[in-house]
């Protein structure tokens, strides 16, 4: 039982880390089905693309996410998002597939963790030079200009220049985001996170303090980044209930922040918010 924050932290850590055997196995079943959909499409490119891929996965909890990039011609020309994620799942009939709730990619489903999800897409380009990738939403029945790769090369830059603690206090982050409900995509808090964090993490109290306070902010409008719009998912309510949301986790890390460094260097209170602030366990408690 830790009695500092800064031991609280490392436990609170140790359990929401995604270890490397975990990325083992997830990396054989990305394989697996890529080898399956390249005898039923032309496959050009295939790479995965998610928060694992970027080692900012939560233990139990991230799928795995894959870029299948298909021939345009022979696999998407003429055809709605709706049906080219049907070609998809069928393709993995095998399996037990359906459309994630985003409406951007197939999810293949486990009887333990992880599953898969397969985002099929196609290359944009301009007198041969490469622009993007556009994945299917078939919910609004459009196509979404994207590139993967230059988020994970971002996120990499970031956690290079920021140290360790970077993707420490990202996963943290996440974390509250499963704890309250689940109200933000982990594509939009990497992205508010590249806006939160422009020095080197200390701190980690600080730096989760300073990201509930930026993403309050980022939250209020729309936000792109890379070409393309990160919150789209939001509608009006669901935007005003994460503001709410992340008002209050914002005055909730301040106090538990001011109790640690301010006059009475308080780490038994400072743990107790925290603890509140991620939902309990497995946040440990003080003593």
């Amino acid at each position: 039982m830790p009695y500092t924050v800064a031991v609280s932290f490392d436990q609170f850590y140790s359990s929401i880390n995604l270890s490397g055997d975990h990325r083992t196995v997830a990396n054989k079943r990305r394989d697996r089905l890529v080898s399956l959909l390249g005898n039923h499409f032309e496959i050009l490119e295939a790479f995965p693309s998610g928060s694992i891929s970027r080692f900012t996965a939560l233990s139990g909890y991230s799928d795995v996410d894959v870029m299948v990039v298909l021939h345009f011609g022979k696999h998407i020309k003429e055809k709605t998002p709706h049906q080219v994620l049907k070609s998809v799942r069928d393709a993995l009939g095998g399996y037990r597939t359906g459309v994630r709730r985003n409406g951007q990619a197939v999810t293949l489903k486990y009887e333990t963790w992880p599953d898969v999800d397969i985002v099929p897409a196609s290359r944009v380009s301009d007198n041969g030079k490469f622009l993007e990738y556009q994945i299917p939403d078939s919910n609004t029945g459009s196509w979404i200009s994207t590139n993967p790769r230059v988020h994970s090369a971002d996120v990499e830059a970031a956690s290079r220049l920021r140290g360790p603690n970077f993707r420490k206090a990202l996963k943290m982050v996440k974390w509250w985001n499963k704890a309250h409900s689940d109200y933000m995509q982990s594509y939009h808090i990497e992205v508010a996170a590249l806006h939160a964090w422009t020095h080197a993490i200390d701190d980690l109290s600080w730096a989760l303090f300073t990201w509930f306070d930026k993403a309050f902010e980022v939250v209020k409008s729309p936000l792109f980044h890379d070409r393309g719009i990160v919150d789209g998912y939001l509608n009006y309510n669901s935007r005003q209930e994460l503001l709410k949301r992340l008002e209050s986790a914002k005055t909730l890390a301040g106090s538990a922040w001011y109790a640690t460094y301010g006059e009475n260097d308080d780490h038994k209170t400072a743990i107790a918010k925290w603890r509140q602030l991620f939902g309990g366990s497995p946040f440990p408690e003080y003593g």
